[in-house]
């Protein structure tokens, strides 16, 4: 038969399929029977085809903050991390170590359920922005750092407990620090003016967004000689939807042409004990071949400087300063005059 089936063949088949006149044969095959027609085909066999792997999605919970806006912020917290690090260092008089643990999409009920109570748990706001964020800080750490801002050795306690007021006041110049670092962490995204806007120690009391909205979450941990403990901050989307674009990657890079007081400090730190080789030019003079051969002890050279002139400092064989020799103590030395800016040839005195 032709690999083309007529106009009757095709009524004749549809005919039989709707009268059930089907029958499947053992060799893969279909027959099809009606009093006007009698087809049969063959098929090839299936190969077995393994199922395709399909990923869960839970539309209660979208992802309304892209991998790439997450990853930027995951970069800001980080920097956030180093800085808050140094800074409770400093406060507590000693080593503490701030490591991001993650960064999170949940619902903000989700949130709220995880957090033990009683808990130290402030409420700030990132004006302009609209809307509020919390911090959290896990009551083992709190004690923790108070225990070593009173005197001891950094030792939490067995049981929790609600904060006394001067314990309270305490945590609060601390939190306040903390905020300060966040301000200067986020100026890549924008100017920022974080504020405290109030405390509670039941979780269930602090409703800053919807239970079903979006929030993210950064969980950084905190550790010291004798402790450790979770500090948290909670994002709404709401708070971060006026911002969304700027945490795209390339805004992210972008801004990072703009050197931060973070930024320049950590540079500075990893340079400072960099060692560099510094001379001091008194001046040139020309000489021919035979005339240099000849020196000898003795001899007066007529260099190109006058004697009150500033002489030029190189940084590694690069001009860089002006100074003006003399002697501190038994020392030969040289005073700084002038910056050269070697890119428009001027000099800044």
């Amino acid at each position: 038969m032709s690999d083309i089936l007529s106009q009757e063949e095709v009524d004749a088949l549809l005919s039989a399929v709707s009268s059930g006149e089907v029958s499947v044969g053992n060799g893969g095959g279909m027959e099809i029977s009606s009093p006007s027609i009698a087809i049969q085909t063959s098929a090839p066999q299936i190969a077995n085809i393994a199922p395709k792997q399909v990923g869960l999605y839970d539309f209660r919970r979208p992802d309304r903050v892209s991998k790439d806006q997450m990853r930027t912020l995951q970069n800001l917290h980080e920097g956030f991390a180093r800085l808050l690090s140094t800074t409770l260092s400093s406060m507590l008089r000693t080593l503490v170590e701030i490591e991001l643990v993650s960064v999170d999409q949940l619902t903000y009920q989700e949130v709220i359920m995880s957090i033990s109570s009683p808990s130290c748990i402030y409420v700030f706001q990132m004006e302009p922005l609209e809307s509020s964020a919390i911090i959290e800080i896990n009551p083992s750490l709190v004690f923790t750092m108070l225990d070593r801002l009173f005197g001891g050795q950094g030792r939490g306690l067995e049981t929790n407990r609600e904060l006394t007021d001067i314990e309270r006041a305490v945590i609060n110049k601390i939190v306040e620090r903390g905020l300060m670092d966040l301000k200067e962490v986020w100026e890549n995204i924008g100017i920022f003016s974080p504020k405290m806007e109030g405390y509670e120690t039941n979780p269930l009391f602090v409703q800053i967004a919807p239970p079903g909205e979006t929030v993210v979450l950064i969980s950084l941990e905190v550790k010291m000689r004798n402790g450790s403990g979770l500090m948290s901050l909670c994002f709404p989307f709401i708070l971060l939807e006026s911002i969304i674009d700027k945490l795209s990657g390339e805004s992210w890079i972008s801004s990072q042409k703009t050197t931060t007081q973070e930024t320049r400090r950590l540079v500075e730190r990893e340079l400072g004990n960099t060692p560099l080789t510094l001379r001091c030019q008194i001046g040139e003079t020309r000489l021919t071949v035979r005339d240099f051969l000849q020196l000898g002890i003795g001899d007066v050279l007529v260099l190109d400087k006058l004697a009150n002139s500033d002489l030029v400092v190189f940084v590694e064989d690069r001009p860089e300063f002006l100074g003006k020799p003399g002697v501190v103590g038994r020392n030969k030395s040289i005073q700084i005059t002038a910056i050269i800016d070697r890119e428009v040839g001027d000099v800044d005195r």
